[in-house]
């Protein structure tokens, strides 16, 4: 359960400065869907929580500035998948439930700080600094963790490659019912976030492709985002911190999606230049950070 990187702060910085901007100037299109969202749902893991933090920060201040609540909800059910048992990234720390969960968060954001080559006499950004760290020690703050009270992950050492498909099909099920969730658990919300990682989405997203062909056209496009060089999205990931909004169509039958949009510029990581591509040392190997989406109903 590894911590963002260096690099990953700074993405999740100006994540959190993307975010911040549609707050402030509230843009008609895709980005709206941001500010539509009430109640969104994080993974316990480090890399997620932290990411959350970022992100949902804007969010969090704009909601308290209009006196209402943004609901943050952390939940195994967002937990990444387990493909081998080298996915030692899908690995809980041993002790880190209910409010550790929070406290390894903020502490590993602080330390990142120390990394950080700002020149202390620079009074602005040192305040810019102070305010930063006080907002996403708010956010993570009033995240609720009554869902991870107890041991929230599985013990990656104890995946048995015989049983693979067994254990995959049991993922998979645990994707189909966190959409469920998302989707009917409180019908009143047009709009729900999710903070997670590229593995889950990449079964989401496979998991729920419409049968359509002109809509399997039609999202494959806004998938790639103008990259058409890049791969078949159904086989791609989402990029590190990359911002989705995915709209779906659901009936007593089932659901779908219908249409999906990239917020910020964001891409398929096939469409990234090789150095900003995640290398994974194994088959099947997530080697991601965290991705955000926001799934709206239709």
């Amino acid at each position: 359960d590894h911590p963002l990187s260096v690099g990953g702060l700074a993405q999740v910085r100006q994540l959190r400065s993307s975010i911040a901007a549609v707050a402030i100037e509230k843009p008609q299109g895709p980005e709206a869907s941001l500010l539509q969202c009430r109640k969104w749902f994080v993974s316990p893991f480090l890399r997620a929580m932290q990411t959350a933090a970022y992100a949902l920060a804007p969010l969090h201040n704009l909601a308290k500035q209009s006196g209402e609540r943004l609901q943050m909800r952390v939940t195994p059910q967002a937990n990444e998948i387990i493909q081998t048992a080298m996915s030692l990234d899908c690995q809980g720390k041993k002790g880190n439930v209910g409010v550790k969960v929070v406290v390894r968060a903020l502490g590993k954001i602080a330390e990142t700080f120390e990394f950080d080559d700002d020149d202390p006499l620079m009074q602005a950004l040192a305040c810019q600094r102070q305010q930063e760290l006080a907002d996403v020690s708010a956010t993570l703050c009033a995240m609720d963790i009554s869902e991870v009270a107890q041991t929230w992950w599985s013990d990656v050492g104890a995946f048995n490659k015989h049983q693979r498909a067994e254990h995959l099909r049991a993922e998979d099920a645990r994707v189909r019912k966190l959409v469920e969730r998302l989707l009917l658990e409180d019908e009143s919300q047009p709009c729900v976030g999710l903070v997670a990682h590229s593995i889950l989405f990449k079964r989401m997203v496979q998991q729920f492709w419409p049968k359509a062909p002109h809509l399997q056209d039609e999202l494959r496009a806004a998938l790639r985002n103008g990259a058409h060089d890049s791969m078949d999205p159904l086989d791609d990931k989402i990029m590190n911190c990359g911002t989705l909004v995915l709209t779906f169509r659901y009936h007593a039958k089932g659901a779908e999606i219908v249409k999906a949009a990239f917020l910020f510029d964001g891409h398929m990581e096939s469409a990234l230049a090789c150095e900003r591509q995640s290398h994974e040392e194994t088959d099947d190997i997530d080697g991601h950070e965290d991705v955000e989406a926001s799934v709206k109903d239709d």
